[in-house]
């Protein structure tokens, strides 16, 4: 049996074309800015964090042509990733590739979570998990 990693849910990050454009169509539904826009050259996204109650979207806009978003929009995907923070990031990537999951990135620091590191796992379902080092306390 593999030991489930310590995750708790942080958001969902959805692809999209322009920020602006989903950032209106999310606030028709309730859903309010959390933070400041940002952007990331390491992971070559624009990216703007959106709340309503309980749940978080991380709204997701390539920064480049390079950009790993643009596969996932021209194949139509929009949802992008689960993504979940952890207390032990190396412990937590090492947990889902003993259950099959493939490392994709990282660990790198990441703008949006002011220099914490992520990685990005893809799960056997094809499912891309993005985890996140919690803060220190």
């Amino acid at each position: 049996m593999i030991l489930s990693p310590d995750l708790r849910f942080h958001h969902v990050g959805l692809a999209c074309r322009r920020l602006e454009v989903e950032k209106r169509a999310h606030e028709l539904l309730g859903y309010t800015v959390e933070g400041e826009p940002f952007s990331d050259p390491v992971q070559k996204v624009d990216g703007l964090f959106m709340v309503h109650g309980p749940m978080r979207v991380e709204l997701l806009a390539p920064a480049s042509e390079d950009s790993p978003l643009q596969d996932y929009l021209r194949r139509g995907i929009r949802l992008y990733h689960e993504a979940f923070e952890t207390p032990d990031l190396r412990a937590s990537i090492a947990a889902l590739e003993a259950g099959g999951a493939r490392l994709v990135t990282g660990p790198v620091t990441a703008v949006a979570f002011g220099g914490r590191e992520i990685a990005f796992l893809m799960l056997r379902s094809m499912s891309l998990v993005e985890l996140i080092q919690s803060e220190t306390t």
